[in-house]
Order: structure tokens, then C-alpha cells, then sequence
């Protein structure tokens, strides 16, 4: 951001993103495994650095959420905040080769992409 659009104020070049776990991935034949899913999406968002989450409910694929199901996605939420942990580090994953191999292979196709918009 510094180097490429001459961004002046340093919190212009931080990296912050917010991530919604995958209302796609809901299933509305088996809606409590959706609880799982939900679990396992945000869990991921979380190690890869989100700032911000939404976590769906398990009810959204029919409908809006009912109170429980909200609550539920709440309570995702905190218990992945504050039960496992892995919040207090700043990149839990830091040093895993597979996970620094694909965020290699990211950069590079965004870096791509950035440049030659019109091929994608």
C-alpha cells in the first residue's frame, strides 16, 4: 500500500479484514451439523488473522436466524475466543510449511491479478 498506491498514513498499510463464515456450506436437511461447520469456518478465519467475524446460524438456510440459533452463533464465537486459546497468539500458525507454501502461492496469483486485471 506504501510502495504501490503512496499511502501516507501507516494505518492505511496495516492488513484488516473481516470474514462471514460460508452460508453456502449450510445444509437444511441436518441444520445442527451446520453448528459444526459454522465452528470449523470461523476457527479457520481466526488462524488466518480475521479482525472481524460473523458466524452464520444454523437456521439461516431456511430463514432468519431464530433467537437460539443466534445465540448458538454467538457462543461459537466466544468459545473460540476464549476457551481455545488460540487467539492469544498473533499467527498461531507461524513456520507450518504447508500453510506458508499456500499463502506463497496466494500472494503470487494476487500479485497477478493486481497487474493484469483484465486476464482474470
Amino acid at each position: 500500500m506504501r510502495d504501490r498506491f503512496k499511502a501516507k498514513d501507516p494505518r492505511s498499510w496495516w492488513m484488516r479484514f473481516h470474514t462471514q463464515t460460508a452460508g453456502c456450506s449450510l445444509t437444511a436437511q441436518q441444520p445442527y451439523n451446520n453448528v459444526v461447520r459454522t465452528a470449523i469456518e470461523a476457527l479457520a478465519a481466526v488462524l488466518g488473522g480475521t479482525q472481524s467475524l460473523h458466524t452464520n446460524s444454523l437456521d439461516e438456510v431456511w430463514c432468519l436466524p431464530t433467537e437460539h440459533a443466534v445465540e448458538i452463533a454467538l457462543r461459537t464465537q466466544q468459545i473460540i475466543a476464549e476457551e481455545t486459546g488460540v487467539a492469544n497468539t498473533i499467527d498461531p500458525l507461524a513456520g507450518s510449511y504447508f500453510i506458508e507454501s499456500l499463502t506463497n502461492e496466494m500472494e503470487e496469483q494476487q500479485e497477478k491479478r493486481m497487474k493484469y486485471p483484465s486476464s482474470i
